[in-house]
């Protein structure tokens, strides 16, 4: 009679744990996910501000190109570049918050570069202006976009 009832009982505790150990399984296994999904997130929020901030970058050179190249600097010009240097500056800021101090260095040094052409024009005041736009900026934008580049990988 003993017997039977050690066996239910053995039975029962058996039983208990073995759900508690899936359970627990399965509980690891979802914060495992839950921090992969995390994670994924991140990335995907810090790679839309990234290209935010190449966007902003590219059209500064554009505003450069059209100061130096294009002999553009009425009001409309002016208004359109402090514009441009906010959005910049703007998404800049935002990268140092979301991304490494690296990535936020680097994205600096290229904000630094945009906003020099555009206020000061290329070095070399020879022809074509719209080359030496770009050769000025290049050097930081290169720089910023194999770090980030290998930082996303």
């Amino acid at each position: 009679m003993l017997a039977p009832l050690i066996g239910v009982l053995l039975g029962g505790l058996m039983s208990m744990l073995a759900q508690r150990s899936a359970g627990r399984a399965l509980e690891r296994g979802e914060a495992r996910r839950s921090v992969r999904e995390r994670a994924e997130a991140r990335r995907n929020e810090r790679l839309t501000h990234l290209i935010e901030f190449l966007s902003a970058v590219q059209e500064a050179e554009r505003v450069a190109v059209d100061r130096y190249h294009h002999n553009l600097a009425d009001e409309q010009w002016t208004a359109r570049a402090r514009q441009v240097l906010d959005r910049v500056w703007v998404t800049q800021k935002t990268i140092h918050i979301l991304c490494t101090s690296e990535v936020s260095e680097a994205a600096r040094s290229l904000a630094w570069a945009v906003q020099e052409v555009i206020r000061k024009g290329p070095e070399d005041p020879g022809e074509p202006q719209d080359e030496k736009v770009w050769a000025h900026i290049h050097p930081s934008r290169q720089a910023f976009l194999d770090l980030v580049r290998d930082q996303l990988s």
